[in-house]
Parts: structure tokens; C-alpha cells; sequence
């Protein structure tokens, strides 16, 4: 057999054009790897640094320096060369030659993340590196304080049952700047019995039926009203009232701490609680012809009851009240009770302001528990009974879950709708 010169070294030209080939194969899945690693990485860090911006944003602080912090923890120190690190409020065009649907918007934030990854093979074929680019968007928008149940003064939520919403008796009852809101299905979920006058500037909204008995005047509409689902979520934080030292007394002045003891006052006389945090294992009560002053504090049962009896007199502003373990917050008697920023959180026990006692009560204005008044959570069935006829005038909404609220007497009840 004859073998042509021209033929000679063919198979190793072939050898070397394979060898070039699985060169550039491998390049590819080297470098290309780095380069995908690197965006998956970059990507995640734009999401946790957008998200830093958005959270610092909502808390008033510098956006910019949030994305740039978070971002340079993660590998992408925004040094020009390596990579670049933008933030943009309100976004632009990213990545994309297109202009997404966020730009322009103040409520949004974008970060943009460039880098580059250098080669190991690619520099064979003249690419001495890669680049990416990423981006990510979040909605920093501030929280805003709406009213509770459209502003509703009374709210009972509890979703079945007759009698839930009760007006008995002699009975005025005149609801202004709000409404009212009755979550029962059942048949005569409110009712009103007896020689009645209500009145109410809005509505009162009533998931089931109301009934009347006897001598009913209603001012205002009675709208049927959807049930909102049971057991609701509603975000209201129990206060936390804690107290290192023991209270003590020194003649009518009472100091704050932990009481172990109930806190008791019988007689005539002006009583003052100092300001701070009260902690009662066994409840107060104060008896006879007293005035009692409180202003700042912060009253926990954990036992017992507080109580206003006789012909006393309670003032109180800035003050938080809060059954943990007690049986609730009562005042009877003939006296006048006045409180200003005032709630009252009864996680366990019942609230009945009874007798020809005069409550002139008024929720917060400001900070997480604007606008609330009385608050019982749920879990908590026990009844919530407004007595007397002296009148009450009450600014602010009563909320029940799970309990049942009952009117004989002469409460006027407001709701500000300017507060949450």
C-alpha cells in the first residue's frame, strides 16, 4: 500500500483541533459556573439589601446606607471595579432596557447589583471576564393607623347568641362620631327592652336580627351588617407592667411596686397613687368618701379585683389598667370617676361600672392603643355591664370578643375617628 505525502500529520491536526475544542468546552463550564454562582449570589444579596433599605426606610433611617451595608456584608463592597452597588428610590430602568412597572414610584426602592467575575479559560479566546447584573424591588410604605371596625364605639364580636348587644331598663343611650357593630347571627342579637332612647349619628350595624320590647325609640338606621370571621385577628398586645420593689404606703400616699397585700383605703380622706407601675396579688379597693388621684400609672391585678365603692371619687390621666389574673374593674357607688388617656385591658374578669356613678372616661390619642377605651380579648366571656343613672360620658370604643355588653343607664358614648 502506498501512502501519499500529502496525507502524512492529518490525525494529529485532528488531535490538536479536539484537544482546542474540550479546551473551550471546559473554559465554558468553568468560567460559565463561576459567572452563574456569582449572579445567584448577587441576586440574593440585592433581595437582602433591598429589604434592609425598605426596613430602614419604615424606620425613618438612611435607605442608602442600609443597601450599601448589607450588600458589602455579603462580598459586594461597591468599589467600581469589581462591582457596583446602586440604590434607587424611586426605581429607573435596571438591568432591563425596559421600564418595569415601578419606576417613578416613591413607595418603592431598587438595588442594582454589577459585577464582574474574571476568566480562567475564557482568556485563551481574549475574554478576560464576565458580568452580571441584578436587581430587586421592595414597597417600603409606612404603616398607617386606620379606626377599629370603621371607627365602631361598641364592638361585640362574639358570633352567636341572643342579648350579645343588650340595652335593658331605663335606658339612654347615644352613640356619637361612630356606630355600633353586633357580630352575632342569632335572632335578636341586639335588643332593647324596657323605656329605650337610642341614638347614633352613624349606624348600628347588626350581623343577626334586632328586637325591641316595651317603649323603643332608635334614632338612627339599623343596617344589616356581614359576619366577619371567628375568632378575629385582632393585634392588640396585653401590657407589660412588671415591678422590681415592693409597694409600701406612707399615710394617704400609696407607692408603686409589688402589693402582695390588697390595696386598701376605708374611710374619708384624699388619696394619692404615686406614679409607676403597680403590681396586685390581691386587688384595691377603695370605700367610704374618698378621693383618689392617679396620674402615670400602671395598674396589673393578678388577684383580686379594683374597686371604687361608696361615694369616692377617682381621677386618673396616663393611666393603663390590666386584669391578668384579677376578676375585673368595678366601680359603684355615688361618686364621680374622671379619667384622660386611660385603657382598660381585661384579659380575665368583668367590668361593671354600676350604682348612680358618674364615669367620664377618654381612650389615648396617640401611640399603639389610640382610640381604645376598654379592650376584652378573647378567651375572656365575662360580661361587660354599664349600670346607673347617673350617665356616662365615654370617648373611645369598647371592644369585646367573646363577651356579652349589657346598657341600663345613661351612657353617651363617642368614638374620634380621627384615631386608630
Amino acid at each position: 500500500m502506498k501512502i501519499k505525502i500529502s496525507e502524512r500529520g492529518q490525525a494529529l491536526v485532528m488531535i490538536v483541533l479536539a484537544i482546542i475544542g474540550l479546551m473551550g468546552i471546559t473554559g465554558l463550564t468553568i468560567d460559565g459556573g463561576a459567572a452563574y454562582m456569582d449572579r445567584r449570589h448577587a441576586q440574593n444579596s440585592a433581595d437582602a439589601a433591598v429589604m434592609a433599605s425598605a426596613l430602614a426606610k419604615i424606620r425613618g433611617q438612611n435607605i442608602y446606607n442600609a443597601a450599601l451595608n448589607r450588600a458589602a456584608d455579603n462580598g459586594y463592597d461597591n468599589d467600581g471595579v469589581q462591582n457596583s452597588v446602586i440604590v434607587n428610590s424611586p426605581p429607573t430602568t435596571g438591568c432591563k432596557s425596559d421600564a418595569g412597572p415601578y419606576v417613578g414610584n416613591n413607595e418603592y426602592i431598587q438595588v442594582i447589583i454589577r459585577s464582574n467575575v474574571a476568566t480562567s479559560f475564557g482568556q485563551i479566546l481574549g475574554v478576560d471576564q464576565l458580568s452580571n447584573c441584578v436587581e430587586a424591588i421592595a414597597r417600603a410604605k409606612p404603616g398607617t393607623t386606620d379606626a377599629l371596625f370603621g371607627g365602631a364605639g361598641i364592638v361585640t364580636l362574639k358570633p352567636d347568641g341572643s342579648k350579645t348587644f343588650f340595652v335593658n331598663g331605663n335606658a339612654t343611650l347615644e352613640v356619637k362620631k361612630s356606630g355600633a357593630f353586633v357580630n352575632s347571627s342569632a335572632n335578636c342579637a341586639m335588643y332593647a327592652n324596657g323605656n329605650i332612647d337610642m341614638k347614633v349619628d352613624t349606624a348600628y350595624q347588626v350581623v343577626g336580627t334586632f328586637c325591641k320590647n316595651g317603649n323603643v325609640s332608635v334614632i338612627g338606621p339599623v343596617q344589616k351588617a356581614a359576619q366577619m370571621p371567628y375568632p378575629p385577628t385582632v393585634n392588640i398586645p396585653a401590657p407589660s407592667i412588671n415591678c422590681a420593689e415592693t409597694g409600701y404606703k406612707e399615710g394617704n400616699t400609696y407607692y408603686p411596686g409589688a402589693w402582695d397585700g390588697q390595696l386598701l383605703f376605708n374611710g374619708n380622706g384624699n388619696v394619692t397613687m404615686m406614679p409607676g407601675n403597680y403590681y396586685l396579688n390581691n386587688g384595691a379597693l377603695f370605700n367610704g368618701n374618698v378621693d383618689i388621684t392617679a396620674s402615670g400609672v400602671s395598674v396589673r391585678l393578678d388577684g383580686g379585683e379594683f374597686k371604687i365603692n361608696g361615694n369616692s371619687t377617682f381621677t386618673c390621666n396616663n393611666a393603663v389598667f390590666y386584669s391578668a389574673g384579677g376578676s375585673g374593674f368595678h366601680f359603684n357607688g355615688n361618686g364621680n370617676n374622671t379619667c384622660t388617656n386611660v385603657i382598660f385591658y381585661a384579659e380575665t374578669g368583668d367590668v361593671k361600672w354600676n350604682g348612680n356613678v358618674s364615669n367620664t372616661f377618654s381612650a389615648p390619642t396617640s401611640g399603639p392603643n389610640a382610640g381604645l377605651l376598654l379592650y376584652m380579648p378573647y378567651g375572656n366571656t365575662s360580661p361587660l355591664t354599664i349600670n346607673g343613672n347617673a350617665g356616662n360620658h365615654i370617648k373611645g370604643t369598647i371592644l369585646a370578643i367573646q363577651s356579652d355588653i349589657t346598657i341600663n343607664g345613661k351612657p353617651l358614648i363617642q368614638r374620634d375617628r380621627s384615631h386608630g
